[in-house]
Formats: C-alpha cells, structure tokens, sequence
C-alpha cells in the first residue's frame, strides 16, 4: 500500500503519486518525450548554492512478499528540477514539475521502485545494478539558487525480525486462521542482530505497522493504521484498546531499521475475536 509506505518512510513529506519520473519522460505526449528524454542536465547553478535538507536512498526487503526495492525521498523548500547520479556519475533519476507546478515547485518527494519478486530480480542483481556510495544531486531551487546533496547507499539489509506474538499467517485470505484477543494485545518480535547475508549490524529502531484490511476510501487516507517506531532497546509493543475492533482482520508488520537507512519487514495477519 503506496500510502503506508509513504508513512514508513519519511512520515508527512509530500508524494507525488509514488511514481518518481525517470530520466526525463516527464508527462509529456509521445512526441514532446522523444525530444526531451534524457535532456534534464541540472547544470550547476553559477551563484549560490544551497544543500538539500532531506536526501535518502535507501533498500527496503519485504520478507513476507520476498521482493526488494529501491526508495528515496528529496525534500527541500521547493526545487523546479533535481537530477540524481551514481557513484560512477551516471544519472539515474531526473524531475521536473510541469505546467502549474513549474510555478509552484514541489517541495518534497518520496518515491519507491517496483518491487519484483526476488525469482526476476535478487538481492544479487540489486547490489550489481545498485553500487554501494555516495548518489549526488543537483537541481535548482524556486529561486534561482542552486541545490546540491548527496545520499548515502549502503547493501547493509537487516535480516528480517521474528515476530513471536501475535501468531500470524502470511496469506491475506487466511487472516481468519489466527484469532486474536483486541484486549491486551502486546506485539512481541526477536531482537535483529545481523545483516541478510551474517554479517554486523547496527539497528536504529523498529516500527510497527498495524493496518485495518477491510477499509473504503479511494480519494482519501482515513483507513485506521497504527504506527509507531521505538528504540533499537525495545521488543514489543502495546497496541491501544481504541484502536483496535473486534471481528476484524488487520494486517501486522514489524520492520528492522539499521543506520544507513535500510529496512527489512516481517509480520502477516490476523484477525481480532
């Protein structure tokens, strides 16, 4: 769910629908993107330049869904264009807003890549395709000044988080299979000491998503999910009775965050008494 992962993210910072425009195609017809594709440059400004506030790379592994993918977020007070190289200086990401928001700029930007199954693309496909270092940026802020920044990517990926309660199953369609009682209930998971591949981890915190399945509301964001990260020292988690409702199934994920921004997800679903 595009919207749940915006909160997981970076709580609160603007989105354009979840889809990050690349190398240049950006809304245009067919034609106009023949001749503009690839042609987003975001020269160096010749004045002043100023650093980006926010800028993120960061993988993300679902180990319920077995898939990874790639999500960033650039956030600043409003940029007209922001282009994104790689440590070997070859650009991989370029916005710029068109029409009514080339006036308006767009101040912030969270965005995922698609998430195919790890049988299309592995973890090994991700770290060839994917360097580790330093992703540098640069755009042009709404008034004229120049924006620099860099990212930090790292293939540091928590190995995924044991939840010992609730009991979950990892088919939607099942959640029915693991009853719940709404009273109490205290999320319980493994501490995350190491990497996916064995190897050292520091681990900043966890968050803990719990999200209402059965909810209607296609031009808003009013479905009930309860969210809260905790410290790195913390393994478990009241879920507030007003919160919860009975008879209901929910969604429960438990992800692992190290320090370079990483995040590995666990958990399934069930449902309350």
């Amino acid at each position: 769910m595009a919207h749940k992962k915006l909160i997981r993210f970076l709580g609160g910072i603007f989105s354009v629908g979840m889809v990050f425009p690349l190398l240049g195609s950006f809304g245009c017809n067919k034609t106009e993107a023949a001749s503009v594709a690839g042609a987003l440059t975001c020269d160096a400004a010749a004045g002043a330049t100023v650093e980006i506030a926010t800028a993120k790379l960061i993988i993300e592994f679902n180990s319920v869904a077995d898939d990874i993918g790639v999500h960033g977020a650039f956030d600043d007070h409003g940029y007209s264009e922001l282009c994104v190289y790689d440590p070997g200086g070859t650009q991989v990401l370029a916005f710029k807003p068109q029409a009514q928001f080339k006036d308006l700029t767009i101040a912030g930007i969270f965005f995922e890549s698609r998430e195919p199954p790890s049988s299309e693309f592995s973890f090994e496909d991700l770290q060839v395709r994917f360097p580790e270092g330093e992703y540098t940026l640069r755009g042009t802020n709404f008034d004229g000044t120049g924006l620099v920044g860099s990212a930090t990517f790292t293939h540091d990926v928590p190995a995924p988080p044991v939840v010992v309660f609730p009991p979950v199953v990892t088919d939607e369609e099942n959640a029915g299979d693991s009853l719940v009682s709404p009273l109490g209930l205290v999320i319980e998971w493994e501490d995350v000491t190491e990497t996916v591949d064995g190897g050292p981890v520091t681990i900043t915190g966890y968050e803990i998503i719990v999200t209402k399945l059965e909810h209607d509301d296609p031009h808003g964001f009013s479905r009930p999910i309860f969210d809260v990260h905790v410290p790195a020292n913390r393994n478990s988690l009241s879920v507030p009775v007003e919160f919860l409702e009975a008879d209901t199934g929910y969604e429960l994920e438990v992800l692992a965050l190290e320090t370079s921004g990483n995040q590995t997800i666990a958990g399934g679903y069930f449902t309350t008494e």
